[in-house]
């Protein structure tokens, strides 16, 4: 069975690829969920404006990416609340590649055994 840090994996693997409905199956079902990346511009309070930011996020000339360091999970019944330090990298078209600290955060919400998104948080601490 899939564990609640099994979400932040997920996700980094569907923004690898940068495909679209990988990452929206990674929330849970319906519009009530949410996203907010490290931009300021980069928050997303329902499913239509999930979806156009990241896609906008996956038509960038770069592919992101995190492997999680560590996690802390709280989990009550079918929420928990995730906390991951992560390595991030970029990967650019060009054929570059950068590493930067990572976090990602939020409340997941088991669905048919897979830990799904209801808000989800990356950010790069400074």
């Amino acid at each position: 069975m899939s564990e609640p840090q099994d979400a932040v994996q997920d996700l980094a693997a569907a923004f690898a690829a940068r495909d679209l409905a990988a990452a929206l199956a990674c929330f849970a079902a319906g519009d009530d969920i949410g996203y907010a990346g490290s931009e300021k511009a980069e928050t997303a309070s329902d499913r239509p404006a999930v979806s156009a930011l990241l896609g906008a996020l996956f038509l960038r000339p770069e592919a992101y990416a995190w492997t999680t360091l560590s996690a802390t999970v709280h989990r009550h019944g079918t929420q928990a609340y995730v906390f991951a330090e992560a390595d991030g990298v970029v990967h650019t078209d060009t054929g570059k590649t950068e590493t930067f600290p990572y976090r990602v955060s939020g409340l997941a919400e088991l669905s048919n055994g897979r830990w799904r998104w209801r808000h989800c948080q990356g950010s790069e601490p400074t």
